[in-house]
């Protein structure tokens, strides 16, 4: 059951960082992303578009992103965002 609820709420975090890229980034809604799709590489977000996801994601899943943490790999995709974020909160 556990496992479930975790699975849910990962989905649930990658569907708001989807949200938001769609909302954000005009070249996400043109080409359409998927979740795995490497968003640095496809040019959809540049280095501005990495500050508005911290911003966004510190926000809206109350946590704080350390220096360390602001690396390419962590923004890569709408997974590894997720991920990050489940570390951060504990739920990975």
């Amino acid at each position: 059951m556990l496992k479930n609820a975790e699975t849910t709420i990962q989905a649930e975090t990658q569907a708001a960082i989807h949200e938001f890229i769609l909302q954000q980034f005009p070249t996400a809604r043109k080409r359409g992303v998927s979740v795995a799709d490497s968003l640095l590489e496809q040019g959809i977000i540049d280095s501005m578009g990495v500050l508005e996801l911290v911003t966004f994601i510190e926000e809206r899943f109350s946590i704080t992103l350390n220096d360390d943490e602001m690396v390419a790999d962590h923004f890569e995709s709408i997974q590894a965002m997720a991920q990050l974020v489940h570390r951060k909160l504990g739920t990975e």
